[in-house]
């Protein structure tokens, strides 16, 4: 291999910067659920996504809804025992769409 192909593209390398925990695999189905603004009614908007990533700040996935910078999700992340799950919050840092699916990296809200 040579030096070019070692070299990371600068837009990797200023993402990966910003990041401020180690991110570890997470391939699980992810339930999420936001509010629908344009109800008159705050109904909550149901879907899911599979995980790709997450670290102790945030959580990284794909999804076919499309999700949009900013808005705060209730994720429900799966927990081992017993298909249990446990809420968390999440603000939308960035999306990206990705083959007729959306990328999505999520910053928890503590």
């Amino acid at each position: 291999m040579d030096d070019r192909q070692r070299r990371k593209p600068r837009a990797m390398k200023a993402q990966e910067e910003k990041r401020q925990s180690a991110r570890s695999a997470y391939e699980r189905l992810v339930r999420f659920e936001l509010s629908s603004v344009g109800s008159p009614e705050l109904m909550p908007v149901r879907h899911e996504g599979v995980g790709v990533d997450i670290s102790e700040a945030g959580i990284g996935i794909f999804t076919e809804y499309p999700l949009k910078k900013d808005e705060v999700l209730k994720l429900y992340l799966p927990l081992n025992a017993h298909r249990a799950t446990a809420p968390v919050f999440a603000r939308v840092a960035w999306a990206t769409p990705v083959n007729k699916r959306f990328r999505v990296g999520m910053q928890f809200l503590h």
